[in-house]
């Protein structure tokens, strides 16, 4: 996040006509071990630390360490909680947020983080997720059954026009629900998750995708015989790292690729225990239970006529 000279300026009158300056200090070191305000600003420690060249020392060294989005989620939770057992009103804590909405990030209430606007750009980690820290990723592996054959048979050109039709179904139908790709190959990829119900909108995506494919092949398609998918999703934690290799390493994501691999049929989505209980009962009562050992099920859903 850019602390820009309008953002810097609001923060700055925030802390100072909200905290003494022994308040600010003991923000700072929450976000700052064994911050010393008189050692930063150079007062002797027999001196009280003016409130706004503290303030302004303290706004600067968290900027300098990276956690400015940090100390304005900390004055969220204590505008809306307080702290020690007293009640803070905040000041310009609304104007702070819609300097920040402008830079295309906005304020998860639900997981206290900053993330990116999706109407305004999407990236990789949502501008959020922070390399070699660990979260609760729900991932949706999707593969095309096949692919080595239809390769082999068709043209380039036709592969190229078909596959492509694939991707756009996939990014439309995870563009509305906050999803991003993380890998895309020939034969398939993987799609992340990480806010706000992601179990549902991983799930949703997944039967979404398959509707849109059957559509999709009964109308766009150039292939003789209709595209296939396999579809799996499960949810566990993740070190975050942009790294294809860590990717692959992750005991989550080969969970989920066993089980798109051993137990999901084509053209159909299979999620995991682990997603199935945070599903909502109408949408679980869709899906097809399989077990998978004594104390463990998955679901399984499936395009079916009505007969």
């Amino acid at each position: 996040m850019q602390v820009r000279k309008s953002l810097f300026n609001l923060t700055f009158k925030a802390l100072v006509e909200s905290f003494k300056v022994e308040s600010m200090e003991k923000v700072a070191s929450m976000l700052l071990r064994d911050y010393d305000l008189h050692k930063r600003t150079g007062y002797p420690g027999s001196i009280s630390v003016p409130k706004r060249d503290a303030a302004r020392q303290i706004i600067k060294d968290i900027e300098k360490a990276g956690r400015f989005p940090d100390l304005v989620i900390k004055l969220i939770d204590i505008h809306t909680n307080g702290y020690m057992g007293r009640n803070y009103t905040i000041h310009y804590l609304k104007n702070i947020l819609n300097d920040i909405k402008e830079q295309g990030l906005i304020f998860d209430p639900e997981y206290k983080i900053f993330m990116e606007d999706p109407a305004a750009r999407r990236t990789r980690n949502w501008g959020a997720l922070r390399q070699g820290e660990e979260y609760i990723i729900t991932f949706l592996r999707l593969d095309i059954v096949g692919n080595s054959q239809l390769v082999r048979k068709y043209p380039p050109d036709i592969i190229d026009r078909t596959y492509s039709g694939l991707r756009k179904i996939v990014q439309d139908a995870i563009d509305r629900r906050n999803g991003r790709i993380w890998n895309w190959e020939g034969d398939g990829g993987l799609v992340a998750f990480c806010f706000s119900k992601k179990n549902m909108q991983a799930t949703l995506s997944a039967v979404n995708i398959l509707h849109e494919l059957f559509i999709f092949n009964q109308t766009g398609c150039e292939l003789e015989k209709p595209l296939r998918l396999r579809i799996a999703i499960h949810s566990g934690p993740y070190e975050y790292s942009p790294n294809e290799e860590d990717l692959n390493k992750s005991e989550t994501v080969k969970k989920a690729v066993l089980i798109e691999n051993k137990y999901t049929q084509p053209n159909t989505v299979t999620v995991s225990n682990m997603v199935s209980i945070a599903l909502d009962k109408l949408l679980l009562q869709q899906f097809k239970p399989i077990d998978v050992d004594i104390r463990t099920k998955y679901y399984n859903y499936s395009l079916e006529w009505e007969h």
